[in-house]
């Protein structure tokens, strides 16, 4: 009780100095939430599934995938702050993943959780992934290993943002297995946002290459048609 009580006291006496605010409008909120109830009623109408997107892309190489919400509005602002490296809406959508990732594939089932990687060049700039703040909260909600040496992101200059979709197949060849074996393993595979696929396809291919038996996908966000943005649900395929 102690240590609880001196936690809230830390909490509460930095959030004095430096108040804690929504990722997704930037509005002062109590230290305990994540995001603000206003926001978090907004992702729901975004809310879609993994379904949603695959229905319109052909058949790829992983067993399974969980989506969140639809690329826009908020869920982007969201995004977009987890690129700037704050870590409140990387944590609320790093649990909403596991929860959907467990219709998919149970946690016992899961060996390990990783990230699609950054180059070394851009962790060390920015002193951290993006993508890999979203893993180590899906990975802590399912109580599953993180592993960081399976995947990595060769050096180039230009992003894939910048790139039309018609090239992002060829970017994609940047990321490779490390030599690390994945021999036998069932992999969870986070990325933030799901777009032509090309990016996740090529690590999945890779991390099959070097042995992984299963690679399911799971990214906070996706591009679909706006006319095929369903409810919540929790569908895997």
């Amino acid at each position: 009780m102690q240590n609880a009580a001196r936690r809230k006291a830390s909490a509460l006496l930095l959030d004095t100095f430096w108040p804690n605010r929504c990722d997704c409008c930037e509005e002062r909120i109590p230290y305990d939430l994540l995001i603000c109830p206003e926001c978090e009623a907004l992702l729901q109408a975004q809310r879609i599934t993994y379904t949603d997107w695959a229905t319109h892309h052909s058949t790829m190489p992983w067993d399974g995938g969980a989506v969140l919400f639809s690329y826009e509005k908020a869920a982007k602002t969201g995004i977009l702050a987890v690129k700037d490296g704050h870590r409140g809406f990387a944590e609320y959508a790093g649990v909403l993943l596991a929860e959907e990732l467990k219709s998919c594939c149970p946690p016992e089932q899961i060996s390990c959780i990783t990230w699609v990687p950054v180059t070394k060049r851009r962790k060390r700039q920015q002193g951290y992934a993006h993508t890999e703040l979203l893993a180590r909260a899906a990975a802590a909600a399912l109580g599953r290993p993180l592993r960081s040496d399976l995947l990595a992101e060769h050096a180039g200059k230009i992003r894939q943002h910048d790139l039309p979709a018609a090239e992002r197949k060829k970017y994609a060849e940047r990321f490779t297995a490390t030599d690390r074996r994945t021999d036998g393993l069932s992999i969870v595979l986070v990325d933030d946002i799901l777009t032509t696929g090309n990016t996740l396809r090529r690590c999945t291919e890779e991390l099959r290459r070097q042995g992984a038996a299963r690679v399911w996908i799971a990214a906070v966000c996706a591009t679909i048609h706006p006319d095929r943005a369903a409810s919540a649900g929790t569908d895997c395929l």
